[in-house]
């Protein structure tokens, strides 16, 4: 059971990331961004749905938690 003084935000693995851009359109607050680097979370927008994860085709997304 989640903590509720935890939060879960996603990260990006760049090494592993491809920047197919698939976890865009399933990020419901806009949180991943695309940029010259790859793709970037932004921890504080990110709800923690984990939306992203499991589609991704690399396994370059994995939740984390701010503690």
């Amino acid at each position: 059971m989640p903590r509720p003084d935890i939060r879960r935000f996603a990260v990006v693995d760049l090494d592993l990331c491809d920047a197919c851009g698939l976890c865009l359109p399933l990020c419901p607050p806009d949180a991943i961004r695309l940029g010259r680097r790859g793709l970037s979370v932004d921890p504080t927008t990110c709800t923690g749905c984990e939306n992203c994860v499991a589609p991704c085709p690399v396994g370059a997304l994995q939740m984390v938690d701010d503690a």
